[in-house]
């Protein structure tokens, strides 16, 4: 994702460059950062590249935050929109350009945590979510909570971090699309392990975050093995 941050302070900009760190971090979302002491530069920018998101400070010396709102809401801009400013005197305003947020100074955690929340962005995921269709009912399941998928008798079970979902769904069919995943990990026939809720490998079982344990194929115990310590590095490498 593109990331615009347009503040004429350079203080307010790294404040707001940490909670963005943070977050981001934590919902393994990866994004390129731009910034911009003013308005005018951003605009001449966002001409020529589409930024997804843009945190636009009111009060700049020259053109406003406001002013360049409207311009790219005039333009037909597409990019979600958070304003920042040290008073709320253009909050009504700020609903005729379609903001998502409007972030008073000094910025506080848990508004700014609502803020990216209401960006509805999804993390990183080759598969962020399972489509499924529940007693008729379609469901997007976040593969991010799903521990494991396994098959009982002719039912394919989901198992998530708070429920378990029983579908009459081959598990073949249902695990299709989670192939291109890699976070998911074929540790026995009929069981799909997320990674990610992975603790340890103990002699032929994965213990898993939940206090579950998976039997692990032991003809390729060794290739399973190497497999997640492998997902492992490159976790510690995306950290780091």
């Amino acid at each position: 994702m593109h990331f615009a941050l347009v503040d004429d302070s350079a203080a307010d900009r790294n404040s707001l460059k940490l909670y963005l760190h943070v977050y981001l971090k934590k919902h393994r979302i990866t994004a390129v950062l731009e910034e911009f002491s003013c308005a005018e530069d951003y605009l001449e920018a966002a001409r020529h590249q589409t930024f997804d998101v843009v945190f636009l400070d009111i009060y700049m010396k020259e053109k406003t935050g406001m002013d360049a709102a409207k311009e790219l809401f005039a333009a037909g801009s597409t990019t979600k929109l958070i304003f920042l400013s040290s008073s709320t005197d253009f909050l009504r305003q700020s609903y005729s350009v379609r903001a998502v947020y409007y972030l008073v100074k000094p910025i506080v955690p848990e508004e700014f945590e609502q803020a990216m929340q209401f960006l509805e962005l999804q993390p990183d995921y080759a598969v962020p979510f399972l489509e499924i269709v529940q007693e008729n009912v379609p469901r997007s399941i976040s593969t991010e909570k799903i521990l494991y998928i396994d098959v009982q008798g002719h039912t394919t079970v989901i198992h998530t971090e708070t429920e378990c979902i029983s579908l009459s769904v081959p598990f073949g069919k249902l695990t299709a699309p989670l192939e291109a995943d890699e976070r998911f990990l074929p540790c026995i026939r009929g069981i799909l392990v997320n990674m990610q809720h992975i603790q340890e490998m103990d002699g032929n079982l994965f213990r898993l975050s939940s206090g579950e344990t998976l039997p692990i194929n032991i003809r390729n115990k060794k290739k399973i093995g190497e497999q997640w310590r492998t997902y492992l590095y490159d976790q510690m490498a995306k950290e780091d």
